[in-house]
């Protein structure tokens, strides 16, 4: 006491003086005084625009970026099972050749019937002909014009069921050559009616007409023929099979079976055992 007081120092730059961060104050008192946006509110009064930015996320925002699929923080535990390929993840080679294979099968089928006929591709699709018959095919129709509906109709019945179509078209197509070959008019008035009759189909119908024209007696053979038929409860089936030895230009041999349930002959012989029972009855009356 007694002493005179020192004089306090001039005012310095910097955290101490009166410079624009600390303005005689300690660091970040100004900070503590100041509102939100005053650069204060960073530690020791810093200037936000010397630290360094934070990282990015994928959206654009100060996240970290999510973790990848099927890892953990995934909806499911770390080494879980894998989750299902999304549309437009690459194929596995199993797949990728599977799809080429389908696409060279494609392409192939469009090579093979390029330059034929629609009629004729679909003729040949349908009873897989090979290329060398459905190029012949289709070389023919082109030159039946006039008859070509007629001629493919006969053909998509002639067909039907053939153990070798590639092989039975070449015969027909040597028919057309020869000109010898009938086609639906095969189904003449005579040969419609006996089809009519023993509930013949139109494949069988349409082959019985074409042996019958190669036949010495085409009347004779449908007679016998008839014989066989009326015994038989499916007489188409029946028919496929006589018609080989028809081909070969066997006889026809007299049928030696009985009549069977549902046949021609055997409606009739219910019919007349019918008739027999009534005229009893009356009599007894």
């Amino acid at each position: 006491p007694g002493l005179p007081r020192p004089p306090m120092p001039p005012p310095m730059g910097g955290p101490m003086g009166g410079g624009p961060m600390g303005n005689g104050m300690p660091g970040g008192a100004m900070g503590r005084m100041s509102g939100p946006s005053s650069p204060g509110n960073f530690p020791g009064g810093c200037n936000p625009g010397s630290l360094p930015p934070p990282p990015m996320g994928a959206s654009g925002s100060n996240l970290p970026p999510p973790p990848p699929p099927g890892g953990p923080g995934f909806g499911m535990p770390s080494g879980g099972p894998p989750m299902p390929t999304a549309p437009g993840m690459p194929l596995d080679s199993e797949a990728l050749a599977q799809l080429r294979f389908q696409q060279v099968a494609a392409e192939y089928e469009q090579q093979k019937h390029a330059g034929i006929s629609p009629e004729v591709a679909e003729l040949a699709e349908y009873h897989s002909l090979d290329e060398r018959a459905a190029k012949a095919l289709d070389e023919e129709m082109k030159k039946r014009k006039d008859t070509f509906e007629a001629d493919m109709q006969a053909l998509w019945v002639g067909l039907e069921g053939a153990k070798n179509p590639s092989g039975l078209l070449m015969v027909k197509l040597k028919d057309m050559r020869m000109g010898t070959f009938r086609g639906m008019s095969a189904l003449n008035g005579k040969v419609q009616e006996f089809a009519k009759k023993y509930r013949l189909d139109t494949q069988a119908a349409v082959k019985l007409g074409e042996v019958l024209d190669k036949r010495e007696d085409p009347e004779g053979d449908m007679e016998k023929v008839g014989k066989h038929l009326e015994r038989s409860n499916k007489p188409s089936s029946l028919m496929m099979m006589l018609l080989r030895d028809l081909r070969e230009g066997k006889p026809v041999k007299e049928p030696e079976f009985a009549a069977a349930v549902g046949s021609k002959m055997h409606e009739k012989e219910l019919e007349k055992t019918l008739r027999r029972s009534r005229s009893r009855d009356r009599g007894r009356r």
